[in-house]
């Protein structure tokens, strides 16, 4: 009770502060039966002193301190962070405040440290726009400061490496870390239990507070929440090893089952499912966010469309798809009473779990982007992590050794290191003669101004995308001298190109894009015909570079390489061609 009285607590003083100003202040958070709860606001400054806020604890006999701060001044965070260690305080912090930047040093100076996912962000230190530095001088400040944080890691126990994610990321950018990340890098420590006991007060002479409706008064899920909740549990269950997702198969179905529209005995539907486990042992299921629906009267009745990623233990074969679902559920008998479903897409030739992958890389950046005090944003943040946990327990890994920020992605934990990939797709490219950008130079320039498509006629083919393609030629020529090209994505690592003529007006498609070739990437310049056009290979699971001349309007394939793995497309051309 203490703990949600806390958190409750420190949230309302947060909404009413709003966003965080410029020079530390500290105001107290009165928890009943308890100490107070601090709370510091504003920029870190030069002119901030730490010995403020021991004089606070002092004054206050508080034990916790939370944080809403964007950060500022890092040498004075330090000293904060090291005074909060002083006295012994603990930290608390709530994704609806701000504790990024340098407020991420002061909040590791708590002795316990507890925060939700995304609540610290982290970033180069940068040196503040009114200051004029000289290019030896900044680079020997950075260095003297580098080691300083180090230093100041080190002393509070949390992991150095901590540091070196912070530089991969640049200062107008901000990483926010996830749960996994802030233990694995110490920057939490402890637990909510802890804070908890470090802040309550002599327990002589309580005061007891008659307790009211106000106060006692809960949440109760309503019928639709508990459906959405047990299908939720239904795919996280069917994700795991097969001991643990056929135990809960065993409860989660009626005694008959209308299975695909037909009245089938549990026992049998069970043993389907068994067999099923069997040939697929490494499943990973997620159900695409907002696309659920409940209905409930008697029973419920919930529909959504559910991404999945299997594999054999037997061949490494690999299946990959969506699929539309709808169960019905008994909520009275808390089972499983009817279900069907049906496949509406696969991904033929895929090495990884792409749809779950695309799932968590759009949750991420949900996480990252929104705005701490909005529920959808730490919706997104709990839904990343639920996918997470899905990943790795299908066997794949985000990030290696000496990786950070944008160089990490997900790999197969048991995979080869990507400078391994790189190089061997460097060797097999090695013999391979780039066609020269210089011997296929344009032929002509455009005079006068750009003409538009006549999308109601002539090009009528190309109306549905007309915003972007008349965006894209008002920029003017970008490719062999009078031509646009303007790549449109169509999905998750899909895109198409349209070449358009800015002299007539006329649009035109080039021969690679669509489903077909995934992942597409182009390399062209102004003053050449040649264009380089990167793309993935579902059929043999490689990256392909293909060069193709625009003569005359007509694509001529000039050259074709391939480049290694599915794993070389994430890099650029000229990284797989150098």
């Amino acid at each position: 009770m203490f703990q949600r009285i806390l958190l409750v607590a420190v949230t309302a003083s947060i909404a009413c502060a709003g966003v965080s100003h410029a020079d530390i202040t500290l105001e107290r958070v009165p928890i009943d039966g308890s100490s107070p709860v601090l709370v510091l606001k504003g920029e870190f400054t030069r002119s901030d002193d730490p010995d403020q806020l021991a004089r606070e604890v002092a004054a206050s006999g508080a034990k916790l301190i939370s944080f809403n701060s964007n950060g500022g001044n890092v040498a004075t965070a330090m000293a904060y962070g090291r005074m909060i260690r002083s006295l012994g305080l603990s930290t608390l912090q709530l994704r609806s405040a701000e504790c990024a930047s340098a407020c991420a040093l002061a909040f590791v100076g708590g002795v316990n440290r507890q925060a939700e996912p995304g609540a610290i962000g982290v970033h180069q230190s940068s040196f503040s726009p009114e200051t004029i530095v000289e290019g030896h001088t900044a680079v020997a400040a950075v260095q003297a400061l580098t080691a300083q944080i180090m230093t100041y890691l080190v002393e509070m126990d949390v992991d150095p490496k901590l540091l070196q994610l912070s530089l991969s990321v640049p200062s107008n950018d901000m990483r926010y870390l996830t749960a996994s990340e802030m233990q694995s890098y110490k920057v939490t420590w402890g637990s909510l239990a802890d804070l908890s006991e470090s802040a309550a007060v002599s327990k002589i002479a309580p005061t007891v507070v008659p307790a009211t409706p106000q106060t006692t008064q809960t949440h109760l899920p309503t019928t639709e929440e508990k459906a959405l909740a047990f299908v939720a549990s239904y795919h996280d269950a069917w994700s795991r090893g097969n001991v643990e997702a056929l135990t809960f198969l065993e409860k989660a179905y009626g005694d008959t089952v209308d299975f695909y529209g037909k009245p089938t005995p549990k026992s049998v539907v069970i043993g389907e499912k068994r067999k099923f486990a069997a040939r697929w042992p490494v499943r990973a299921y997620s159900v695409q966010a907002g696309s659920t629906k409940v209905d409930c009267a008697e029973t419920c009745k919930v529909d959504g469309i559910v991404d999945w990623y299997t594999k054999r233990d037997v061949g490494n074969r690999i299946s990959s798809g969506s699929a539309e679902f709808s169960l019905v559920w008994d909520q009275r008998a808390g089972v499983i009473i009817s279900e069907t479903s049906k496949v509406i897409q696969t991904d033929k030739g895929v090495s990884q779990p792409v749809r779950l992958i695309s799932q968590w890389t759009e949750q991420n950046a949900a996480c990252r982007g929104g705005r701490g005090d909005l529920p959808e944003t730490n919706a997104a943040c709990e839904r990343r992590e639920v996918i997470s946990n899905k990943l790795e327990a299908a066997g794949w890994c985000y990030g290696r050794e000496g990786e950070y920020g944008y160089q990490m992605r997900w790999h197969a934990c048991d995979s080869t290191s990507y400078k391994q990939e790189s190089a061997r797709s460097i060797a097999s490219s090695a013999g391979f003669k780039k066609p020269d950008l210089s011997s296929y130079p344009a032929q002509g320039r455009l005079s006068g101004n750009t003409v538009m498509p006549d999308f109601k006629g002539r090009d009528r083919e190309f109306n549905s995308f007309r915003t972007r393609i008349r965006d894209g030629m008002r920029q003017g020529p970008n490719f062999a001298g009078r031509y646009t090209l303007i790549q449109i994505g169509c999905g998750t690592g899909c895109s198409f190109v349209i070449v358009a003529n800015n002299q007539t007006g006329r649009p035109g498609s080039f021969p690679r894009g669509g489903e077909e070739h995934m992942y597409l990437s182009l390399d062209f310049r102004r003053d050449s015909r040649l264009v380089a056009a990167q793309w993935l290979n579902y059929d043999t699971n490689t990256c392909v570079v293909e060069f193709f001349d625009f003569n005359r309007d007509i694509w001529k394939p000039i050259a074709k390489t391939e480049v290694g793995k599915d794993d070389a497309c994430y890099r650029t051309i000229a990284e797989n061609l150098r």
